[in-house]
């Protein structure tokens, strides 16, 4: 296809995304952030090619790139200027998808199934106390832990399945990992131990978010969860957030979609820590966007919308 056609489709679907309704359900909340607009948008430098997942911590904003990257983690200040490159040891990017973290641990999701054929995946366990005392260019060294699905099928049709995964976030004192599903178009949770170094995980819920999940986050506070995702179709595509209250569970009869724009692939996001309702997303490559990273600011209504 030549240029001139790539850009006119593209510039037709942001177009499309800007006229998708507000919201699954009504009544639409009329505040800025629900609207899903981004907001100050800013470029990332060069070496964060291809986002995967984000934390924030300390002030600054962890980020990894996708597979083809080695095993490094990035530190961005305020002014997305990278402060900090460190590598994690004894530890391999084969395709790194997703960032989660609790008040001591930073969690590395190397999970990414394209086709299906990996087994055994794995999560690195970063301290953070750690990633804070350890120089620019030193060397950490994680705690691995490794998992594989229980209700694996026998036969997976490459492209088609529903052992994917690109969101894992923690709530609790455990890691929920939300599978993305190229065969349904709903995510699989699916609950891990933050402790036990191998286990075999077992399905949990379904959630017809009608699309594929890029990246999750829970906010302790509000008690918010954010799955963050893109349409199957590829023409006349959205990207989409989904923002579920949590008890126990997640109240998925109270979950509210929100379509973003501008379209983009946006792949990870992370609650902000130190301002409530702030929430920080990065998106790869396209030709729409640069590599960058934007925010929504989801005050908390009186009601949830």
């Amino acid at each position: 296809m030549k240029f001139s056609a790539v850009v006119f489709i593209s510039i037709l679907l942001w177009g499309c995304a800007q006229q998708q309704p507000l919201l699954e359900r009504e009544p639409a909340p009329k505040a800025k952030g629900w609207d899903g607009v981004i907001e100050n948008y800013t470029v990332w430098p060069d070496r964060v090619q291809e986002t995967s997942g984000l934390a924030s911590q300390g002030g600054l904003l962890w980020t990894i790139n996708d597979s083809g990257d080695g095993p490094y983690l990035y530190a961005l200040d305020g002014q997305h200027n990278i402060v900090k490159v460190i590598k994690v040891g004894n530890a391999k990017n084969i395709d790194w998808e997703e960032l989660a973290q609790d008040e001591s641990y930073l969690y590395i999701a190397d999970c990414g199934n394209n086709r299906g054929r990996r087994i055994e995946l794995q999560i690195y366990k970063v301290a953070w106390k750690d990633l804070e005392s350890t120089r620019a260019g030193g060397i950490v060294s994680p705690e691995i832990l490794k998992f594989n699905y229980a209700d694996r099928p026998a036969k997976v049709a490459p492209n088609s399945h529903n052992l994917d995964c690109e969101a894992l976030t923690v709530v609790n004192d455990e890691l929920w990992l939300f599978t993305k599903n190229r065969e349904n178009e709903q995510t699989h949770l699916y609950k891990l131990d933050k402790s036990k170094a191998e286990q075999s995980v077992t399905l949990t819920e379904r959630f017809d978010v009608k699309g594929l999940v890029t990246a999750a986050d829970y906010d302790p506070v509000t008690k918010r969860l954010a799955l963050l995702g893109y349409a199957k179709q590829k023409i006349f595509g959205h990207s989409f957030l989904w923002v579920v209250p949590v008890t126990d569970a997640p109240n998925w009869e109270e979950a509210r979609r929100t379509y973003i724009q501008p379209y983009a692939q946006w792949e990870a996001l992370v609650w902000d820590r130190e301002q409530n309702g702030r929430l920080v997303l990065s998106t790869e490559k396209s030709l729409l966007l640069d590599v960058g990273v934007g925010e929504l600011n989801l005050t908390v209504p009186t009601e949830f919308p």
